[in-house]
C-alpha cells in the first residue's frame, strides 16, 4: 500500500471529499485511482443526501466546441451531473469559474 492509499484511509479525510471530489487535478497512479474506483463504501448512512446522477466526458485536443451550448444544457441542474474533460497532454482548458467546466479538467499521461 503507498502512502498516498494510506492516507486515503485516514480517519481525518473526510467521507464526502472521498465521494464526491471537487478538484480533479492529481498526481495518483493508476494503481492508486483502480484502488480508489474499487472502494465500496462501508457505511451505513451518508451524512449528506445522495441523488442519482449522469457523468458526461468530453474528449477534446483543444478548445471545447460547442461549450457555449451545453453551458445552456447543464444550467439550472448542476446537482443532476457530473463533468469530465479529458484533453491530450499539455493541454490547460481555458473557461471562466462560473462555467460547468471549470476544474473539472482530468490530467492525461503520454504513454
Amino acid at each position: 500500500m503507498s502512502i498516498r492509499t494510506a492516507n486515503c484511509e485516514s480517519s481525518s479525510l473526510r467521507l464526502e471529499g472521498f465521494v464526491r471530489p471537487v478538484h480533479l487535478l492529481h498526481e495518483m497512479s493508476d494503481e492508486e485511482l483502480f484502488w480508489r474506483a474499487s472502494m465500496v463504501p462501508k457505511v451505513e448512512e451518508y451524512p449528506f443526501r445522495r441523488v442519482p446522477k449522469v457523468a458526461f466526458m468530453f474528449l477534446t485536443r483543444g478548445p471545447l466546441p460547442l461549450s457555449a451550448l451545453w453551458e445552456e444544457f447543464f444550467k439550472g441542474h448542476e446537482d443532476l451531473y457530473s463533468v469530465y474533460v479529458h484533453t491530450i497532454p499539455g493541454y490547460n482548458l481555458n473557461v471562466s469559474q462560473s462555467s460547468a467546466f471549470y476544474g473539472r479538467q482530468i490530467p492525461n499521461k503520454v504513454l
